[in-house]
């Protein structure tokens, strides 16, 4: 009985290892060629005075957006990979919307000068008084956004969500 049991397991494990090492050959060589990943840099966004045409002073600065980092779930091959970020700004959105601000965001930090997405801030105020604009394009940049603004929890600040995706059809 022992000597059936100890046959069994043996062949058990044979028949494991041999399952594993047959797969070993193929994970060796999808490891043995790494792709490259491109990580986009983190874009500075700023809230700046007067419209996309003629920005103003830099009013606020926003935390800068940057891509998710981390296993792709989902349709990851298939999804248009969009970058992000959210600031609570010390200012009211009335006080926001009381003169003409727009946002702005930037190619990098080492490329301020370099615009890519920008939006002027104003519209129509939903019912819970968020506000959403449209971040165009700008220098041919192949970037467009929106940016959602809505009056934080204290009453005195704003949160400002900000998000830019490749052009769909866009070249390049």
């Amino acid at each position: 009985m022992i000597t059936r049991r100890r046959t069994r397991v043996a062949g058990t494990l044979f028949a494991l290892v041999a399952v594993v090492a047959a797969t070993i050959p193929a994970a060796l060589a999808q490891n043995a060629t790494p792709v490259a990943q491109l990580v986009a840099p983190a874009r500075p966004a700023h809230i700046h005075s007067g419209d996309c045409v003629e920005l103003g002073d830099v009013v606020v600065p926003l935390v800068d957006l940057t891509a998710p980092v981390g296993a792709g779930v989902g349709q990851a091959g298939r999804a248009t990979p969009a970058e992000s970020s959210f600031t609570t700004v010390p200012m009211t959105l009335d006080a926001i919307l009381g003169v003409d601000h727009a946002i702005n965001v930037h190619l990098s930090a080492e490329r301020i000068d370099t615009y890519i997405a920008c939006g002027e801030l104003g519209g129509g105020v939903d019912a819970s008084g968020a506000l959403v604009v449209g971040l165009r394009e700008v220098s041919d940049s192949g970037y467009a956004g929106i940016a959602f603004l809505s009056p934080a929890a204290d009453g005195a600040s704003t949160d400002v969500s900000v998000f830019i995706a490749p052009v769909l059809g866009a070249a390049g």
